[in-house]
């Protein structure tokens, strides 16, 4: 039987367990992937600990994360474009961390050649997400945006697909980042709220005002970012629900069919547009002290578990 990293009951890392699963079978429109790598998001942790559900008990056993790489090894009925032997990336809502997933065809895209996939593993969750980010607010060629958290895991792929699209990024981060931001195409600048920050941010733009931003990790400023956006500028936010009541954008869950965002982000890769950085590679036994580390929000670049299914 395959081993796949589960929890039976919401909690601390200490939940998490290798465990002898059953084979997946995929049913219409599904793939079944044999798992090369599946990398770590804080998100999988909230998952885990439960604060993302309704209070209820697990009805079964969960296995963790959501972005996976691998190799297709069996399809299912009416799904066309990929076949067994295909290295594909994506996304596995029902769970990443396991020797083999079934997932949907359309939460995938092929891997290219040249692109490794350790690399495809890191694009699901937080690609997905920038790419449906930057096109609720209808980024486009020429604007000037704030990224406020820039150099996180959604923040590094918003920065770069934006760069990509030829926007201008002012991204906030701790100090210690600003060279990495830079590297990104990104104008560094400190994270803030007060007014010393808001004259940081308004210098950053030139004396300008942005065209959009992109609240990434704090939540609480939008007031702050209305004052030194334009006035019609759309302020998305990933963390902070009491936007939306007050005219900004909250992105929340995702797509039922992820595959054109994922495209997008796997083509800026193959086309050199786009730069993963990889913090630490992990074995699949060692989940908890992956998801812990990731659950800190101080890691610049991915974090990853080596499965490699036999």
């Amino acid at each position: 039987m395959p081993k796949a990293a589960i929890y039976r009951e919401y909690g601390d890392s200490s939940v998490l367990t290798i465990a002898d699963v059953p084979m997946p079978e995929p049913g219409p429109g599904m793939v079944r992937v044999r798992v090369e790598y599946a990398a770590v998001n804080p998100v999988d942790s909230k998952m885990r600990s439960g604060v993302l559900g309704d209070g209820s008990p697990l009805a079964a056993p969960a296995i963790a994360g959501m972005d996976v790489a691998g190799v297709v090894d069996a399809v299912g009925e009416h799904v066309d474009g990929l076949r067994p032997g295909d290295r594909v990336a994506g996304l596995s809502p029902s769970g990443a961390a396991a020797e083999y997933v079934v997932t949907y065809a359309a939460a995938l895209v092929q891997v290219p050649e040249h692109v490794s996939s350790l690399v495809a593993a890191t694009i699901g969750v937080g690609g997905s997400t920038a790419v449906r980010a930057l096109g609720l607010a209808e980024v486009t060629k020429g604007q000037l945006i704030l990224v406020d958290g820039a150099a996180g895991g959604v923040g590094t792929f918003l920065t770069q697909l934006a760069r990509a699209r030829g926007v201008q990024v002012v991204g906030t981060a701790s100090r210690h980042n600003h060279a990495h931001l830079t590297t990104l195409g990104a104008t560094p600048i400190e994270y803030g709220s007060g007014a010393e920050w808001e004259r940081a941010a308004l210098e950053a733009a030139a004396g300008g005002l942005y065209d959009a931003a992109f609240d990434l990790v704090t939540g609480g400023k939008y007031d702050v970012f209305r004052r030194i956006t334009t006035p019609d500028a759309p302020v998305v936010t990933l963390v902070d629900p009491e936007v939306p009541a007050r005219g900004g954008i909250l992105v929340t869950g995702l797509e039922p069919s992820f595959d054109h965002a994922l495209q997008e982000v796997m083509d800026a890769i193959a086309d050199g547009e786009l730069d993963v950085p990889i913090a630490e590679v992990f074995p699949l036994a060692e989940i908890a002290a992956a998801q812990d580390l990731s659950a800190e929000g101080h890691v610049r670049g991915k974090l990853v578990l080596a499965v490699a299914a036999p």
